[in-house]
């Protein structure tokens, strides 16, 4: 079978790598002739569309397309081809995570758009701005983008791209974490493509819908519209989505604690990622992965897809990506007590952590010198344009004196950012050093509280010893002891035969029949008491006839009343539906039946009986037997409480009342016990009704 999973699995990925082949042979066959045709108009617009259609395949071909596209326009003088040639250059520095370029060609490409007068390219190229404005975290610029687009495309009657800037909205607020909002959105989407008709934006939607369900905590769900997702995208060329998808799926089987579906899946989403080139998903579906198989128990197989994703994520300069990683692998490490290592990746995620703030200072500095240099230049200007009223003469002394007061306050701004930055140096270097200090105290709790657990383990293990040298007693005396009786029985049984003795023969049936009984009801507690230790107890509540259920363990155990001459009565009501497992239920009776047996001497009564209030079954077990003091009734249904012999010198370990208590607590229900010295013994047991509103 494995070798068959194999088979198909090598399959997939051949089919794989042929379709691409196929794809890029159409494409190159495609490149070859648009190259060859005349420098022309059309000529750009081709160039163009060919780089888009390399951008997911072959990104570096997609870049030198459409810059020889960008080259060509200029030289023609075409101006909408050089300005949707810059566009498609915004697009494939976008694709290749390269921010400042892909924002520096698209509001070029606004620019001219916005010259030539044509509102849908300008529409466009504002919703990919809000998209690239999102991954820098400028939120408000974003929207400004998005409310902008869909402005123009409302006007346009565009349905189609107004879904796309709704569900656009929609991502904004699910990264702003404002989940309810994002899901209104949505589900707005979602009518609209619903009513269009059109399956890859409907896939796209329920793929959103799932993120958030996904967030929610509601992983069922989010899987759900996943998959509706993944199957409209079947037959689909678009491998992006589908590695989105599938990565999804791993992360919500992952979450919901379903790691082998979501291993599954991982590997499929790191398949697709690897043959389309894409590196920022592929550090999440690495991730993902090596940490859904160190959760299984696969601590190196997944120690190296986390250390393949951090080394990914280094290569590609994502520092948010690097610093999420480190304290994962930090805590990994730390899990395992690889404190060597984790140290290690502590250091990488402060380092990486001063590093972060380090930029956003700098960003902060660059900003204000920027307003500084802005608010200057519009000074000046004003200057100049009053200083043409006055006369010649004073405009040049005017001007040296604007130079004085500018060096001297440029000289000023210089001295006051030498200070900020002296002091934001040491600053952050006293905040590093705290949170060093910080870490290693929490980690040196950590390793108190581990050995703190590891005594409480080791206690727990004491006192399991002890559990099982007392089984261990029980086994080695009351399960021999029925057998020895049973073989010297059988030794017996030729000679009264022989000896035509029917009587002796009876007799011994019945001591044989005790026997067998005794030796039946002690493997059952036995077999308990095995899955008690595992914890594997099969509990199936069901609908039961409470009446029904009594009668066949009554009918059972009649046999071996008659045995002593005891007579064993049941006073039931009409009808009584309990919730419970059957198999427990009847575990329970047989053995109260058999104890009340074994205490009752000869001639004695036994009374089963069933009572009920609004919420609850009573079953009660009464014998004319023995009885027991008071000061053994609170230490009766302890594991082996004593050994104690029945009327006819049966034995037993108390085993069987330490499971009928279990039993009765998993069934939500309880049990306790009436007798006295010489008095006869009531043990009485609860159960829940069934309620059909709850079950």
């Amino acid at each position: 079978m494995r070798f068959f999973n194999c088979f198909i699995l090598v399959l997939f990925l051949l089919s794989g790598i042929f379709n691409n082949s196929l794809a890029s042979n159409e494409l190159d066959s495609l490149k070859k002739e648009v190259l060859s045709s005349p420098d022309d108009t059309n000529k750009v617009l081709q160039l163009k569309d060919l780089s888009y259609k390399y951008l997911k395949i072959q990104s570096d071909t997609s870049f030198l397309l459409c810059k020889k596209a960008i080259k060509l326009s200029e030289e023609l003088k075409y101006d909408f081809g050089y300005a949707t040639s810059l566009n498609q250059m915004g697009l494939v520095f976008k694709y290749q995570t390269q921010y400042d370029s892909a924002l520096y060609y698209y509001n070029k490409s606004l620019t001219l758009f916005d010259i030539l007068k044509n509102e849908f390219e300008q529409a466009s190229i504002l919703n990919r701005l809000g998209n690239v404005y999102k991954r820098y975290g400028k939120f408000d610029e974003s929207t400004e983008c998005f409310m902008k687009s869909l402005k123009i495309y409302q006007s346009l009657n565009d349905s189609t791209r107004m879904s796309h800037i709704i569900n656009n909205i929609g991502v904004l607020y699910y990264d702003r974490g404002e989940l309810d909002k994002s899901l209104e959105y949505y589900l707005l989407t979602l009518e609209i493509n619903k009513k269009l008709n059109q399956e890859s934006n409907l896939a796209v939607t329920y793929m959103n819908i799932g993120n958030v369900y996904g967030e929610l905590g509601s992983y069922n769900k989010s899987v759900e519209y996943y998959k509706m997702a993944l199957d409209l995208l079947a037959n689909s060329d678009n491998k992006y989505d589908q590695m989105l998808l599938l990565h999804n799926i791993g992360n919500s089987y992952e979450q919901n604690g379903k790691l082998k579906d979501a291993i599954n899946f991982y590997l499929k989403a790191i398949t697709i990622q690897k043959e389309i080139g894409e590196k920022e998903m592929l550090i999440f579906s690495l991730q993902g992965l090596g940490n859904t198989l160190i959760k299984e128990g696969s601590f190196k197989e997944g120690e190296k897809y986390l250390i393949q994703s951090f080394d990914l994520a280094n290569e590609v300069q994502d520092i948010r990506k690097s610093h999420r990683l480190a304290i994962n692998l930090y805590e990994v490490y730390l899990s395992k007590g690889d404190y060597k290592k984790s140290v290690k990746y502590l250091k990488d995620y402060v380092d990486i952590e001063d590093q972060m703030f380090s930029l956003e200072k700098k960003a902060q500095i660059v900003e204000l010198e920027e307003k500084y240099n802005a608010e200057k230049r519009e000074q000046q200007i004003a200057f100049l344009e009053k200083e043409k009223e006055i006369q010649q003469l004073e405009i040049s002394k005017k001007e040296i004196e604007n130079k004085q007061k500018s060096f001297q306050r440029n000289a000023l701004i210089i001295l006051v950012i030498v200070v900020v930055s002296v002091l934001l140096y040491y600053f952050i270097d006293s905040k590093k050093r705290k949170k060093l200090n910080q870490l290693l105290l929490k980690q040196n709790t950590k390793i108190t509280d581990q050995r703190i657990e590891i005594a409480k383990q080791n206690d727990y293990l004491l006192e399991s010893n002890k559990t099982k040298d007392k089984l261990f007693q029980i086994i080695a005396h009351d399960l021999r002891s029925p057998l020895v009786s049973m073989e010297s029985i059988t030794q017996l049984i030729p000679y009264w035969v022989e000896e035509q003795d029917f009587e002796s023969l009876s007799r011994l049936s019945k001591t044989l029949e005790l026997s067998v009984n005794n030796v039946l009801s002690l493997i059952d507690n036995l077999l308990n008491w095995a899955l008690n230790q595992q914890g594997k107890f099969p509990y199936k509540p069901e609908n039961i006839n409470l009446k029904e259920n009594l009668e066949e363990t009554i009918d059972v155990y009649r046999p071996i009343a008659q045995i002593k001459n005891i007579e064993l009565k049941f006073k039931p009501l009409n009808k009584v539906m309990v919730f419970a497992d059957k198999n427990m239920i009847f575990t329970v009776m047989r053995n109260l039946l058999n104890n009340a047996v074994k205490f009752t001497p000869e001639n004695g009564e036994i009374t089963v009986g069933i009572d009920r209030n609004q919420q609850f079954a009573k079953v009660w077990v009464k014998d004319s037997g023995i009885g027991m003091p008071i000061s053994k009734k609170e230490a009766v249904f302890e594991l082996a409480n004593g050994h104690t012999k029945g009327t006819k010198g049966e034995t037993g370990k108390g085993l069987g009342l330490f499971f009928c208590k279990e039993f009765v607590n998993i069934n939500n229900g309880d049990i306790y016990i009436e007798s006295k010295k010489g008095r006869g013994t009531t043990i009485t047991f609860t159960l829940p009704l069934f309620n059909i509103a709850e079950n």
